[in-house]
């Protein structure tokens, strides 16, 4: 055998090694397509950067879906994920309140089941875009732009890059005026690694320059709908039932204040949001309306130093 056909059969050695040792660790070759449609559970571990304790460990998960129409994508997202057992995932804090376990939370057999059967949501706070295909890639519309200094517009992009590949999921937002610098945000999920045949995705995640983490993302079974209530039956179930559905008002009420934020172009840590989560709970509780409260908390996020 000549020296240039032993290396060659070496080169070949080497990659039929790397394919099956991708194999027995239960990954998917990045040349295999990944099938995104269907429903999806994302899991994010992370840090943050601009906490008053950017050391501590913390999680956050929603609810993905894709499915097609016609020559395009549908992609929906639901921030708000409710287990049939919700041991672990919040606990109560000095303050009285539930919030997320300060550590990097993962489901139990029993919540992965949970996963696989089909979690509930609650529409508040969905967001769905539906994205064209360009090239590998699938793309939302382009972002809008403002008619004159004095109209202020918000416009999200979503993103999916080499979707049949290590798909990257990029969800970009700008507010701004025609004559002012926008200010702009971006999340990113850039997968690393497909296991499980394809129904598991593992990768890094950011936000914004200031949130550090990873991601996996399970293929879920169907997902389920939470009876629609207001945040006062809510409150009042929370009330008569216990931890479980208080965890839910909560979850609700922090998911309405980062939207807010966001579209004003304010970010702020989470324990900062955790404070204006209980502020606005302790304010519901008082009795003003809610449109009194939104001002108020919304004016002391903004205004504070």
């Amino acid at each position: 055998m000549t020296q240039s056909s032993l290396g060659r059969s070496l080169y070949l050695a080497a990659i039929a090694a790397a394919v099956c040792s991708a194999i027995a660790l239960g990954a998917t070759p990045a040349s295999a397509e990944v099938d995104l449609e269907g429903t999806w559970y994302v899991l994010v571990h992370y840090k943050d950067d601009i906490s008053p304790n950017p050391d501590t460990p913390r999680w956050d998960d929603r609810l993905w879906s894709f499915e097609p129409s016609g020559s395009r994508l549908q992609w929906r997202e639901w921030p708000i994920v409710v287990f049939s057992n919700e041991t672990g995932r919040f606990e109560r804090r000095g303050t009285g309140q539930y919030a997320r376990v300060l550590h990097h939370w993962e489901p139990d057999q029993g919540q992965l089941d949970n996963i696989r059967s089909g979690l509930s949501v609650n529409d508040r706070g969905s967001k769905e875009k539906t994205l064209r295909k360009v090239g590998d890639d699938w793309r939302s519309s382009g972002r809008a732009r403002a008619a004159s200094a004095m109209a202020i517009t918000y416009q999200e992009s979503w993103i999916v890059e080499s979707a049949t590949e290590l798909p990257v999921f990029i969800r970009e937002d700008v507010l701004g005026t025609a004559g002012a610098e926008s200010m702009e945000g971006r999340t990113e999920y850039r997968t690393r690694e497909i296991q499980a045949g394809g129904d598991t995705l593992v990768g890094a995640y950011e936000r914004d320059g200031t949130r550090h983490g990873t991601f996996r993302m399970m293929r879920a079974g169907e997902r389920k709908q939470l009876e629609e209530k207001s945040q006062k039956e809510l409150q009042q179930q929370a009330a008569r039932r216990g931890a479980a559905s208080s965890q839910l008002v909560r979850e609700e009420v922090r998911v309405g204040i980062d939207r807010a934020l966001a579209a004003r172009g304010v970010s702020v840590g989470e324990d900062r949001l955790d404070e204006l989560v209980d502020e606005w709970l302790r304010l519901w509780q008082s009795g003003l309306r809610e449109s009194e409260i939104n001002e108020q908390v919304l004016r002391d996020a903004v205004e504070a130093p």
